[in-house]
């Protein structure tokens, strides 16, 4: 007599359908269907490498995605990674390593971040960058570099691809594909984690909407991978109640779906007061709670690489830094101080034509057409009339632009000490660009341990739980700051940790 391997599985299957945690249908579907070795939700940064690697040991990974389509923001993001001790690193006689790494990152981020996570992170980053070059991930040609746009490491070891996150994707499709031509990775789109099943303390599944239905699907484990909550500003506004109106750079799937069913069997939801917001956010339609890094972002987050020709005043008009700093850091902090986290850029018709655009890629006769139209550029022929379109306080505006054309005559700024001293605003048409801090990222997440597993709120493992990529939180891997490289590479190395782990884990009780 042969005995079905599965039969303890069914008979589990069997029990929690007893206990009404399922529906008759879904205990039909799965008495007659083979049984999943590893749940992961989410087939974006973390998801798709985690299944991938769990599918190259043989494991049959079913892999839920809220959207209708797979990659999540490897779609959105620049792309950039970062790691030290690399193979690429190495033949360009860059001396660095996972060590130099962890220090950098903790001293960028003044020691705020989980050093437990951290070097986890920056241990496993050069051999998610060697493994992604293997399978001939396009490099752009000068990188590792130093980067600008947040506070730079001491050595060179940023990197990303010719198509930014896309050339990652692009990577990784042609295994993704493989797998699931193979059966070993069974997608289902458009499937809405809403929540997880438990028994005995144990995860033991997932239940999901689809097409107006409920549906059940159990595995001995599961891997959040759901990403952030930046596209949701209830969630947002609840666990950040002093921060302004939520303005989004994020994928409209990014709802925080993952947290929100974790935290309902008591999982930990930590560092929320660590969030910080990206400098340069457009609101292209007023009221939408929308910014896209691609289509329109003020230069604002450095002085490096544009100097200023213009002047920023809050909503009260009054200036409030020096527009030439070069620190990330410094700019972030002082911005997100202003009312609203919101200013205007206030520039005259000159300036348009000279140098880098004010906006990311526009071009000067795009930037006069949209002040034309008036929704996020103002445009007047008085610095009064100036203030009037855009409610900031007439007198208060005419004094900081007197008050910096004085300091560009006199080549000396005594309130701000700025340098860059050569653009007065003179001449009209004046503009005012509204610029807003914005959230492409989250840094509030599920707290998980070293073994990344979910952890509740007395710091306990919630066993059959685990988690990687934004649903940890940004803050997790570079704590209060902009580390650059350090969501995204530990989103893939974490993914693959996990399918590593998971994936021997459930051949063996198979």
């Amino acid at each position: 007599m042969t005995t079905d391997p599965h039969t303890p599985r069914r008979q589990f299957i069997r029990q929690i359908g007893m206990l009404g945690l399922i529906s008759v249908s879904d205990v039909h579907h799965w008495l007659t269907t083979e049984p999943y070795n590893l749940i992961v939700v989410g087939a974006g940064t973390a998801g798709m490498p985690c299944a991938i690697t769990a599918a190259e040991q043989g494991a049959k990974v079913l892999v839920i995605e809220k959207s209708n389509t797979i990659g999540g923001t490897l779609h959105l993001s620049a792309g950039h990674m970062s790691a030290g001790g690399t193979r690429r690193q190495k033949a360009m006689g860059i001396d660095d390593s996972p060590e130099k790494h962890y220090h950098d990152v903790m001293r960028i981020c003044n020691n705020t971040a989980d050093p437990d996570l951290v070097r986890l992170a920056t241990q496993e980053a050069p051999h998610t960058i060697d493994w992604l070059e293997s399978l001939g991930f396009p490099f752009d040609p000068t990188t590792p570099k130093l980067v600008f746009g947040h506070v730079p490491y001491q050595i060179p070891r940023t990197y990303w691809g010719t198509e930014a996150a896309r050339s990652i994707f692009q990577t990784l499709l042609p295994l993704w594909e493989k797998y699931v031509q193979s059966g070993n990775i069974i997608l289902r789109l458009s499937h809405q984690l809403t929540d997880l099943l438990v028994k005995k303390g144990k995860v033991v599944g997932v239940r999901a909407r689809h097409q107006g239905k409920t549906i059940s699907f159990f595995a001995d484990n599961t891997v959040l991978c759901t990403g952030g909550y930046a596209s949701n500003p209830e969630f947002f506004a609840k666990v950040h109640p002093t921060r302004p109106r939520l303005l989004s750079t994020a994928a409209p799937t990014s709802t925080g779906d993952g947290i929100i069913a974790a935290q309902k069997i008591g999982a930990q939801f930590r560092w929320a007061e660590k969030h910080i917001s990206s400098l340069g956010g457009v609101e292209l339609e007023p009221g939408s709670g929308r910014t896209d890094y691609w289509k329109a972002w003020a230069m604002v987050f450095t002085a490096k690489y544009r100097p200023p020709r213009e002047i920023y005043v809050n909503a009260q008009g009054k200036r409030f830094m020096n527009e030439d700093e070069l620190d990330p850091d410094i700019r972030e902090r002082i911005i997100a101080q202003q009312p609203s986290e919101k200013f205007w850029l206030i520039f005259d018709d000159p300036s348009i034509d000279d140098g880098e655009s004010i906006i990311r890629g526009w071009k000067p006769e795009q930037i006069r057409q949209a002040a034309q139209e008036g929704k996020f550029i103002q445009q007047a022929n008085t610095i009064g009339e100036l203030a009037a379109k855009t409610g900031i306080p007439a007198d208060e505006l005419q004094k900081s632009v007197a008050a910096y054309n004085q300091a560009v005559a006199t080549k000396n700024d005594p309130e701000f000490g700025r340098t860059t001293l050569t653009h007065p605003i003179k001449q009209p048409p004046f503009y005012a660009l509204l610029s807003y801090t914005s959230s492409l990222i989250t840094f509030g997440g599920l707290h998980v341990n070293a073994e990344l597993q979910v952890v509740d709120a007395r710091n306990k493992p919630i066993e059959g739980l685990y988690a990687a990529g934004e649903v940890i939180g940004a803050a997790a891997t570079s704590g209060n700051a902009f580390c650059g490289g350090m969501l995204l590479t530990p989103a893939l190395s974490f993914g693959r940790i996990l399918g590593r782990k998971l994936g021997k884990k459930q051949l063996k009780n198979s």
